[in-house]
């Protein structure tokens, strides 16, 4: 009989097992970041008492994410994955959230549909073994340690981008020594940035929100980071219409691997913004 619970430390190896299954790389420590994120969206599925699946999910306000959902296979054809979606996503309303999005393989669209995901938007998952800086790039954008004003700006124009406020996420993101923070400002106001968040010689690029009427601007920030990252293995979810910067991505050697469908269930809320996940937002 299936049982949902939260998530606890003694279940993370099986987690991390049972997501290594599709190749995402997960470790406890990613896991361990969840929880501390959203103690009670981070949820084990047991079949009397044994793990047989999870799910994560978060809450910025009025906007929540779904992200992890991985059951064993032999489970996959009897509800389970229902079970957590829907699970996830009473937990989410019952915290005031009245928009939940996710991130879905294309095989998945019809899953969520069924329980009432509408797709917004592809996204192109980038990858490269080795990034490769142009000879021709121009480095004029130069990294400065953003001051808590600055962080507070970018969280700020982060918020009028996504739809809520992710501040628990990005003040840890933005203040952690070992990532790489861009970010333009004008008349004093910070107009845009990027991120990477760098571990072990991997780098994951994102969230880069940038208005986009600002594209030159949006553009030097992608660049500056994936310059500074040279050498390193990267990737990034990126939104597939941004052709421009996929263009300039190709130019460092990243390439595209497979897409998803950013769905949401309840009204789209992202406003039109120049845009780089952030660990397809942390769900």
């Amino acid at each position: 009989m299936f049982k949902v619970e939260k998530m606890k430390q003694k279940d993370l190896s099986f987690a991390v097992k049972l997501a290594n299954t599709m190749n995402w790389n997960m470790t406890k420590a990613d896991f361990t970041f969840n929880m501390k994120m959203e103690p009670e969206g981070c949820l084990m599925l047991k079949d009397n008492g044994v793990a047989v699946g999870l799910a994560t999910c978060i809450s910025y306000e009025k906007v929540g994410w779904f992200g992890n959902l991985i059951v064993e296979e032999w489970c996959r054809e009897h509800g389970a994955g229902t079970m957590l979606v829907k699970h996830a996503t009473e937990y989410l309303q019952s915290k005031g959230v009245t928009t939940i999005g996710l991130y879905g393989y294309k095989h998945l669209v019809n899953f969520y549909g069924s329980v009432g995901f509408k797709q917004d938007v592809d996204f192109s998952v980038l990858k490269t073994e080795q990034i490769k800086s142009p000879n021709d790039l121009d480095d004029s954008l130069k990294t400065a340690e953003p001051t808590q004003r600055d962080i507070a700006q970018m969280i700020e124009l982060d918020t009028e981008c996504f739809g809520g406020s992710r501040a628990k996420l990005l003040d840890t993101i933005l203040q952690e020594k070992s990532n790489l923070i861009y970010f333009h400002k004008e008349k004093n106001q910070v107009t845009g940035f990027s991120a990477a968040k760098v571990y072990e010689g991997i780098a994951e690029i994102g969230p880069l929100v940038c208005s986009k009427t600002q594209k030159k601007t949006a553009k030097k920030l992608f660049s500056a980071i994936l310059n500074k990252l040279e050498g390193s293995e990267a990737y990034m979810y990126i939104q597939a219409d941004e052709t421009e910067l996929i263009e300039e991505a190709s130019r460092f050697g990243l390439k595209e691997e497979f897409k998803l469908a950013r769905m949401f269930l309840g009204p789209p809320v992202q406003k039109d913004c120049t845009y780089l996940a952030e660990s397809l937002e942390r769900g």
